[in-house]
Parts: C-alpha cells; sequence; structure tokens
C-alpha cells in the first residue's frame, strides 16, 4: 500500500512538474523583447502627453504680464503647479534628465515668486522658463524623432524667442 500510495504522489508530482516547465530561451528572449517595447512606448506616450501642458506658447501670455506689466497673473500659481506636476509624473528618459532638471529648477523659482505675488521676483525666472520652455519642446521633439539631442542650455543670454502673432501660433523663432 505503501508503495501504491508512493507511486500515485511521484506521478502526481511529475505531472505537475511537467505542467510548469521552465520556458526556453527563446522564450524568455521574446518575452524580454516585448516588455522592453510596452516600457519605451509607455515612456513615449508620457513624453508626448508632456507636449500639451508644458507647450511654450502657454509661458508667453504669463511672462509678458510679469515682465512687462509687473504683476502676477490670476491663474499663474495653478498654471505652474501644474507644469511642475508634469514634470514630476512623467518617467523622462535618462538621456533627458539633464534638460528637465534644469527647467524643473527654474519653474521651483518662479512657482515661489508667484506664490510670494513678488512680480519683481518672478522677473527673472519667468524670462528663463519661457526661453527652457522653447528649448524643452524642441529636445523632446529630438527625443520623439530618434534626433540627437541639444545639449543642456546655458542660462547666460538665454532669451525667449518673439512671438509675431501675440503668442497665439507660431513661434516666430
Amino acid at each position: 500500500m505503501k508503495v501504491l500510495l508512493s507511486l500515485v504522489v511521484l506521478v502526481v508530482l511529475a505531472s505537475a512538474l511537467s505542467a510548469c516547465s521552465v520556458p526556453n530561451v527563446n522564450d524568455i528572449d521574446d518575452i524580454q523583447v516585448e516588455a522592453a517595447r510596452a516600457q519605451e512606448a509607455a515612456q513615449r506616450a508620457q513624453v508626448l502627453a508632456a507636449l500639451e501642458p508644458l507647450d511654450p506658447l502657454r509661458y508667453h501670455h504669463l511672462d509678458a504680464v510679469v515682465r512687462d506689466e509687473h504683476r502676477i497673473p490670476a491663474d499663474a500659481v495653478v498654471w505652474a503647479t501644474r507644469a511642475r506636476e508634469v514634470l514630476d509624473w512623467v518617467d523622462w528618459p535618462l538621456e533627458l534628465s539633464g534638460h528637465v532638471d534644469q527647467y524643473g529648477e527654474w519653474l521651483d523659482s518662479l512657482l515661489a515668486a508667484f506664490r510670494n505675488d513678488d512680480a519683481h521676483a518672478a522677473a527673472e525666472p519667468s524670462k528663463i522658463v519661457h526661453a527652457l520652455a522653447h528649448t524643452f519642446e524642441a529636445t523632446l521633439e529630438a527625443w520623439l524623432d530618434n534626433e540627437s539631442l541639444p545639449a543642456v542650455p546655458q542660462l547666460a543670454g538665454l532669451e525667449p524667442p518673439t512671438h509675431d502673432d501675440g503668442g497665439h501660433g507660431g513661434h516666430g523663432e
């Protein structure tokens, strides 16, 4: 009886092990390729989704009010907070980290001035963030197009482009 019971246990164990067979190397490679493709697609989707809320034309009006009229628009804190959140929630590609860090630091400075309702303190960060928004957009477009990426911009002499149509359309660069 013990022998029969042992044989039954061995048969059950053997069939369970055969059902859990280790996939072959090709199956593992295929799964890894598919996982990498899915990760890349998700990252590209996040970058694409970030383009709209970080659109540099959003900065144009804000920058003009801050620097020309010396006041903080009523929606400035909400707008800058949302832009900062976008920078935080995207799983940015490693090669964009320098651009993201620089943009985020200046956006933080601008947000702090906005929260303090200090148009004078906001003037320089506003100008820089506006200019960086344009370079950041171009960098994201280059990344999406698999082109070589520009270097992180030098801040000395960095100016936002003029917008020939008042900031609502083409970039006038």
